[in-house]
């Protein structure tokens, strides 16, 4: 990694993407090709919300190697947002090239979510659990997937520990546990789930939202 792309990379940890920018933009004007700049590029322009822009630095890096591994996880998380079913084959090749990559599993499962394919889904969470019993995302996204499969039971058994946890959880751990508890027809429980992180007006807004997730009923596949 040359001096440029790692300055660049501090940069960014730094919390100053346009500096990293930058200390890019001006690199590859004389180093195109070079597969760490162009990644680099694609984490700063993910970072700054450019997700059309990352896409495309990412692929170029990919074009100069591609087994990068760094990105490919940046170009599969764009993928996720914009077109689930490109991350989706992304990731299930990351997988078999890399099966005990705890996070690629987990973005495997959200792809297949955000599809509507719940057991495929829930079965590639598990293998990240089994892989990192402690990931807090995989527990997390399996009781998600569980809700938005109907299946409110094993959303609560999931989720209610974690949301309970001071040391691992966090507001979207327990977003996701006030949902299940308000499909589970515990709204009241839901709201104060919501109170912890925001006030009641704002939870009463959420808990409005949660509607939409009735017309989801669980169907078996």
């Amino acid at each position: 990694m040359t001096d440029e792309v790692v300055k660049a990379d501090a940069e960014l940890r730094d919390g100053a993407p346009q500096a990293a920018l930058e200390v890019l933009k001006h690199y590859l004007n004389e180093h195109p090709d070079d597969p760490k700049a162009l990644t680099e590029m694609g984490k700063v322009n993910a970072s700054m919300g450019r997700n059309q822009a990352a896409a495309i630095f990412f692929e170029k890096a990919l074009q100069h190697q591609p087994h990068s591994l760094e990105a490919t996880k940046g170009l599969a998380k764009i993928k996720l947002k914009i077109d689930p079913p490109a991350a989706m084959v992304l990731l299930q090749d990351m997988v078999k090239r890399y099966p005990r990559d705890v996070q690629a599993w987990v973005d495997l499962g959200v792809s297949y979510d955000l599809q509507g394919q719940y057991v495929p889904a829930q079965a590639a969470y598990r293998t990240a659990m089994g892989l990192d019993p402690m990931k807090v995302s995989a527990q997390s996204n399996l009781g998600l997937s569980y809700v938005l499969s109907g299946q409110y039971a094993q959303a609560l058994e999931i989720l209610e520990p974690i949301a309970a946890a001071p040391d691992t959880t966090s507001s979207r751990v327990r977003a996701n546990f006030a949902l299940a508890q308000y499909l589970a027809g515990y709204r009241d429980n839901a709201r104060n789930t919501l109170m912890q992180d925001m006030s009641r007006a704002q939870a009463n807004i959420v808990m409005a939202s949660f509607s939409k997730f009735r017309t989801r009923p669980y169907v078996a596949q």
